[in-house]
């Protein structure tokens, strides 16, 4: 069993190819997304967010299953799940809420926010299809993540301010990906 409070790094590649092998409809989100649009971050997750409809969340269910998946636990997390809960996880019963966590897969680290960076359909409208290691994937307008900072800024997004700033001039006259070869 993996150890939730391990952090491994994400095998982006490798991760996008499984959840195209498993059908999962999808919209990158979070730190990818804005890494594609090209401000220079190294995620530390791949968002995952789903398309709610029950047949897509089973296989993506069963995608995290077979890479043995376990929600992160971090005990500063308030409301979060218990290191004991976290290693009994199980995708039963199969809703968006069971599925709601940050994971620590043998691909390295996959979270999954249904609704908190916004919901599939919010985001697949302003998505565009860019073509990421070979793999196609709806990534979502880059305006969804940054107007989604929390407020007060968490320390990462602090530390991370300047990019932001720079990505946010750089989207008013050019929406152009850059990010694509670190996908490669």
């Amino acid at each position: 069993m993996l150890d939730p409070r391990g952090r491994p790094r994400p095998q982006m590649r490798t991760l996008l190819e499984a959840l195209r092998e498993y059908e999962i409809d999808w919209v990158l989100s979070g730190s990818t997304a804005l890494a594609v649009y090209g401000v220079d971050l190294e995620p530390n997750d791949l968002d995952v967010v789903p398309a709610p409809d029950p047949a897509n969340l089973r296989r993506l269910a069963d995608l995290l299953v077979s890479l043995d998946a376990v929600p992160a636990h971090d005990p500063s997390w308030r409301g979060g799940l218990t290191l004991e809960q976290c290693r009994a996880w199980r995708p039963e019963p199969l809703t968006s809420e069971q599925l709601d966590h940050l994971f620590v897969t043998r691909l390295g680290m996959v979270d999954v926010p249904p609704k908190l960076t916004g919901t599939y359909a919010q985001l697949k409208k302003g998505a565009s299809e860019l073509e990421l290691a070979g793999v196609p994937v709806w990534v979502c307008d880059p305006h969804e993540v940054l107007d989604r900072v929390p407020d007060p800024p968490r320390p990462k997004d602090l530390a991370r301010a300047e990019a932001y700033g720079a990505l946010r001039a750089r989207l008013v006259h050019d929406r152009t990906p850059l990010g694509l070869a670190r996908f490669s």
